[in-house]
């Protein structure tokens, strides 16, 4: 049985960029055989986001359409 967890990253920190880059980096490294991850995407007004797409670095060339 895997343990579930949530990658959070980005938020209101003058860092938010930084964040969102260490942690899909984290989110590809982590160990898939023992943990279920989701990636949670936060905001700069702290608005949570979670999707099919939220996990990929690609996806925050156009983040207006990645919240869409």
């Amino acid at each position: 049985m895997k343990t579930r967890v949530a990658m959070m990253y980005g938020g209101k920190s003058v860092e938010h960029e930084v964040s969102v880059i260490s942690g899909i980096q984290a989110l590809m490294n982590m160990d898939t055989e023992s943990y279920e991850v989701t990636p949670v995407y936060l905001t700069k007004n702290n608005e949570m986001y979670i999707g099919e797409d939220i996990g990929k670095m690609e996806a925050y060339k156009d983040i207006p359409a990645l919240l869409s």
